[in-house]
């Protein structure tokens, strides 16, 4: 009898494992990020302002996150191709247009604030996006879709406006006079700044010189869109109760330390 229920027994283990498995992979949601907002964003560290409110919102909602770190442009394709399962990105962003695929929208997650930033010894009276125009802009990759038609039609129609991926070098380009203006949200930039201070390509710039932030872009909030509805409501859930628990506040404080920006 016993040898007639071994490959019973052998059987259900089997199917414990399995089912064990494919529940532990449900668990894991892959999350598409872009690799050049530090310190929104930290590859090395799998860490960050961004990612780290939304792993504590997937984890409240009793799932993790796999971040996958991409380029900006990136992203899009890899949604629309099923590499990952949702993507941060800036509320207004059509993804739905860039996937070619039906999307769902989170509630905001963080807002990001981005300037037109200048250095400071050369006045310049920069008040709206039209005011870019005639001057050497260096923007952040896929600037052109993430600030709006008024930044669009900008930098379109002046050969002087280009976009990387490095924001680093964008400080680096601003302090060293090669660029008049860098269009970069103010956390990103701040850090950048503080971490090429400690850097030997920082030590050749002065990167103590005064700037000016002009105020011409509004907030943009960042969210989360997924592909399947089900998962956009579950993280949902969970970032209302980061929020409540007050893990959401301590997280962002965590970022707001000198050692970040200043």
């Amino acid at each position: 009898m016993m040898c007639r229920l071994r490959p019973l027994i052998m059987a259900a283990a089997l199917a414990v494992l399995l089912l064990t498995a494919t529940v532990a992979q449900a668990r894991e949601v892959r999350v598409g990020v872009g690799f050049a907002i530090a310190p929104y964003a930290l590859r090395e560290q799998d860490a960050g302002l961004e990612v780290d409110l939304i792993r504590a919102a997937f984890r409240a909602a009793g799932m993790d996150a796999k971040f996958v770190y991409l380029p900006n442009l990136r992203l899009p394709l890899a949604l629309a191709e099923g590499e990952v399962d949702c993507l941060a990105t800036s509320v207004g962003y059509d993804m739905a247009e860039r996937t070619g695929r039906p999307v769902f929208y989170s509630a905001p997650t963080v807002t990001f604030q981005n300037y037109a930033v200048t250095l400071a010894k050369r006045d310049l009276q920069i008040n709206s996006i039209a005011d870019l125009s005639g001057y050497v802009v260096l923007g952040f990759q896929d600037a052109a879709n993430y600030l709006g038609p008024a930044f669009a039609a900008v930098a379109n129609g002046n050969d002087l406006c280009s976009e990387l991926s490095d924001q680093s070098l964008q400080v680096r380009m601003l302090f060293s006079g090669r660029v008049d203006v860098v269009i970069s949200e103010r956390r990103v930039f701040l850090y950048w700044r503080n971490r090429l201070k400690a850097s030997p390509a920082g030590r050749a710039v002065d990167l103590d010189q005064y700037i000016t932030f002009h105020s011409i872009f509004p907030p943009q909030q960042r969210q989360v869109v997924f592909a399947r509805k089900p998962l956009c409501d579950k993280f949902d859930n969970g970032l209302t109760a980061i929020r409540r628990s007050g893990s959401f506040d301590r997280i962002v404080r965590a970022y707001d330390r000198a050692e970040f920006i200043k």
